[in-house]
């Protein structure tokens, strides 16, 4: 898992907070455990080095993981890296941990729905913010980098103690698009996520640590009985947002001007935008998942070479012309285009803007435009280093 040890390091959260409609994840088939379910037997993982898989070691250490006896329990310390439960498959189901954390550890957590060290999801503890909203997390990783930066609701991160140097216990519940999380045995969920980013998929479960990571014991984990796949989510409708896109391949910003309006794309795809409002390029291109970043200069130049950048269009109709104003959320950076023209560029990616700055996604910008009656084309450039490649266009009412 090919993360950046920068990447998790985020503030309090400074995006916009939105909520997941429950009737529509209802009517797209959310799934509940009800008490007449029948779970497999718990599978108890033996802590050694037989019962698992390495993955690429997670920001280029080469510490691997440990297994020995900590705090009179056989356990696995992992100071960073990825390991996968051999044989494991999960849909849905519950995985049981403890966990240990060391004093000044960074980053530690649980995958699941593993389909590679690119493609799966993860609950995550920052030992250095306990009891704050940012001690535990939720961020898929998608085509091959965690998208944390554009994850904001309490339904992807909540409060929460993380003891050092004591066990603690986690159990995941996992069930369709929600993973429902508990701590130390409470019978009430400390975080809910309503909209597991990858779907309804299925794949290992793993363990994860960044710099220093945890110990790890007596996990298991349980499976549901088989179900019928979950029908789609329906297109996400906003007012005002601008929701059918069209997406370009993925170039090297070093190769491609983005402050250029582009005239020789042959290839597009068709894209929509998602809750809460963006279009998640992670999902359909693979991220640069840049470490280290470039320095400041190099991305107040542009062009930096390993970053990718990608182009997108949309067409607005307007029964006349109009004056509006136009909100832009944008990661990591972004030109607009408006008929051909630039009317807006910014820059937000993480540590350009200060050296704490962590790039965080939200509708923090805006442009006045003047739409012409009829067609007008609407066109992006979205560059991305790490953390969460994704843009979003919304048009004032009046």
């Amino acid at each position: 898992m090919h993360a950046l040890p920068h990447a998790f390091l985020r503030p309090a959260n400074t995006g916009r907070r939105r909520k997941i409609i429950f009737s529509t994840l209802l009517a797209a088939g959310f799934v509940t455990w009800h008490a007449n379910a029948s779970p497999s037997q718990p599978i108890n993982v033996p802590m050694s080095a037989e019962s698992f898989s390495l993955s690429a070691p997670n920001g280029g250490s080469a510490n691997g993981p440990q297994f020995l006896e900590y705090l009179g329990r056989k356990a696995v310390y992992l100071p960073s890296g990825l390991i996968s439960v051999k044989d494991s498959k999960l849909r849905d189901g519950t995985i049981d941990v403890d966990v240990a954390t060391r004093q000044n550890a960074l980053f530690a957590g649980v995958a699941f729905r593993e389909e590679s060290d690119a493609n799966l999801e993860i609950i995550y503890f920052r030992p250095g913010a306990s009891d704050t909203i940012e001690a535990m997390q939720y961020t898929p990783r998608l085509n091959g980098d965690a998208i944390w930066q554009l994850l904001n609701t309490d339904h992807e991160k909540a409060s929460a103690h993380v003891p050092k140097d004591q066990w603690f216990h986690i159990r995941l519940v996992v069930a369709g698009r929600t993973c429902t999380v508990f701590l130390n045995n409470s019978s009430d969920p400390a975080m809910t996520v309503t909209n597991l980013r990858r779907g309804d998929s299925e794949g290992a479960i793993a363990l994860w640590g960044l710099g220093g990571g945890a110990y790890f014991s007596n996990l298991s984990y349980s499976t549901a009985p088989e179900r019928a796949p979950l029908a789609d989510l329906p297109p996400f409708q906003e007012a005002g947002v601008v929701s059918d896109w069209e997406l370009s391949p993925a170039f090297d910003a070093s190769e491609v001007d983005a402050a250029t309006y582009p005239t020789s794309i042959e290839q597009w795809d068709k894209v929509r935008a998602e809750d809460p409002g963006f279009v998640l390029i992670n999902r359909y291109r693979n991220s640069p998942a840049m470490f280290p970043m470039p320095s400041r200069d190099e991305m107040r130049k542009g062009r930096a070479k390993g970053a990718k950048v990608v182009f997108a269009r949309a067409h607005i109709n307007s029964p006349a012309a109009a004056d509006k104003i136009l909100k832009i959320g944008y990661s990591d950076d972004i030109v607009v285009y408006l008929n051909g023209k630039a009317i807006f560029s910014g820059k937000n990616a993480l540590t350009y803007r200060s050296d704490d700055a962590l790039g965080v996604f939200g509708l923090n910008d805006q442009a006045p435009i003047h739409l012409n009656a009829g067609d007008n084309e609407l066109l992006v450039a979205v560059t991305e280093y790490n953390g969460g490649w994704a843009f979003e266009c919304k048009l004032s009412p009046n």
